[in-house]
């Protein structure tokens, strides 16, 4: 493997690793509604997120057969792998909404959680 696709996917991880990271530390500040969904605090950035992509947390000791089978189950593509394969940015491949396919993966006890791929901007 030659020296710059190394680095290359090096600086994509980091990159990936940097938004999970950003992504949890902002989500402190939502506030979830009535109905389950969340939105932004008044004083909070605006919220939204990368359509047909999730994030995707494997409980400890899931083989990576079974988390391959899980994803094709689900039509899903992965994006990136991160912590040793337990943390998965995948891209939702058919057209069920993000909220549809984290429903559907959060009934696997394999899954410890699965969320958004949350972006933020800041209120202009």
């Amino acid at each position: 493997m030659s020296h710059l696709h190394t680095r290359s996917n090096w600086i994509a991880q980091l990159v990936t690793i940097f938004t999970c990271l950003l992504t949890v530390w902002l989500s402190t500040s939502c506030n979830a509604t009535e109905r389950g969904t969340l939105e932004p605090s008044a004083k909070s950035p605006i919220l939204r997120f990368a359509p047909q992509e999730v994030l995707i947390k494997f409980k400890n000791g899931v083989s990576q057969e079974r988390i391959a089978f899980i994803l094709k189950n689900n039509q899903m593509k992965v994006i990136a792998e991160i912590q040793r394969g337990h943390l998965y940015h995948v891209r939702v491949l058919n057209n069920r909404s993000v909220e549809s396919a984290i429903t559907q993966l959060t009934s696997y006890q394999e899954i410890e959680y699965a969320e958004p791929n949350y972006r933020y901007e800041t209120e202009k």
